[in-house]
């Protein structure tokens, strides 16, 4: 009987050890769209989760789970029905529930602006119908072109050429004439070099990290548009927080948007330094093209846009062209 008290004794001590390491600190779970040592996973996750225990003095916490644990296009349910906390995603990959989120990537990637215009709010109560918090929207970069083959000057500057490409970009491509293929970044390279694609669409980060440097010549100019990552969290779970601790997740948030724009732009600038030391050229669209592509970035994403949230997405594009939020 002793021997079996005394070890209850040490459950319960170890329990309360346990708690005490930690400062009583409360654990979010973070389900993320990307791999913890991807780029925007770099410049974005691991700044909020930095910022939240400065924030809070270490009583909040991040424990990060990854698309291995649930695969990218498939993560905003188990967040919204609470089984995760926290997503770090990019609102493409949820646009067939809700499609208003993509259009912030028609707005100048202005974290402060974008807060003071209203547009953040706007698209914060959207989700909060959906029972979610929109938490943060972190800039990332641009888009461009990158191509095997230096283009021709033709009137639509893709024609013919088969482009990686993914939801938000398709009406990009077809608008320069080029066809649209969906595909993971980690495809691309092989795709690339076996002439599956004549080219793909990225931001000016990451071009490095896959390495396409090796299978494609040329950097398509000039560059258009700008995406931004998206955190968001379960409702409830934020509503059931006490109010210091939203104050600290809210604030988190914020400085996370202003550390990634800070980061992401000191990135692009070495990269493509780092590009054109591998002999990477620049390649440029059709004069016509190049003054028309931010038009086709954006009509495409309002139309999808509109897609699921018809009426909410016509409120953001009107909100946004009143406060000249449009590029």
């Amino acid at each position: 009987m002793k021997k079996k008290m005394n070890k209850g004794l040490l459950v319960v001590l170890f329990t309360v050890l346990a708690f005490a390491s930690n400062g009583f600190a409360t654990e979010l779970k973070l389900l993320s769209a990307y791999a913890p040592n991807f780029i925007f996973n770099v410049g974005a996750t691991d700044n909020f989760k930095k910022n939240l225990e400065k924030k809070s003095g270490g009583k909040l916490k991040i424990k990060q789970f990854g698309p291995d644990v649930i695969p990218t296009f498939e993560q905003f349910q188990p967040v919204q029905s609470g089984v995760f906390d926290l997503n770090f995603t990019h609102a493409t990959y949820h646009a067939g529930t809700i499609g208003v989120g993509v259009a912030m990537d028609a707005t100048i990637a202005d974290p402060v602006k974008r807060r003071t215009s209203g547009l953040f709010d706007l698209l914060d109560k959207e989700y909060n119908k959906l029972g979610m918090k929109l938490v943060a929207l972190p800039p990332v970069a641009p888009y461009h072109f990158i191509t095997k083959n230096a283009l021709n000057g033709q009137k639509q500057s893709l024609k013919g050429m088969k482009m990686r490409s993914n939801p938000s970009l398709q009406n990009t491509i077809l608008a320069l004439g080029g066809s649209p293929v969906t595909m993971a970044g980690g495809e691309v390279y092989t795709a690339l070099q076996k002439g599956v694609i004549d080219g793909a669409a990225w931001t000016l980060v990451g071009v490095k990290d896959f390495k396409w440097q090796e299978v494609a010549g040329y950097m398509v100019r000039p560059v258009f548009g700008s995406i931004s990552m998206m955190i968001t969290m379960n409702l409830k779970k934020y509503n059931s927080l006490p109010p210091e601790q939203r104050k600290w997740i809210d604030e988190a948030g914020k400085q996370t948007e202003l550390d990634s724009d800070a980061f992401f732009k000191k990135m692009i600038d070495g990269e493509m330094v780092f590009l054109k030391s591998k002999g990477m050229k620049v390649t440029n669209m059709n004069a016509d093209d190049a003054k028309n592509v931010e038009k086709y970035w954006n009509d495409g994403l309002f139309k999808m846009a509109e897609q699921t949230s018809g009426a909410s997405a016509k409120s953001f594009q009107q909100l946004a062209v009143k406060k000249g939020m449009l590029r």
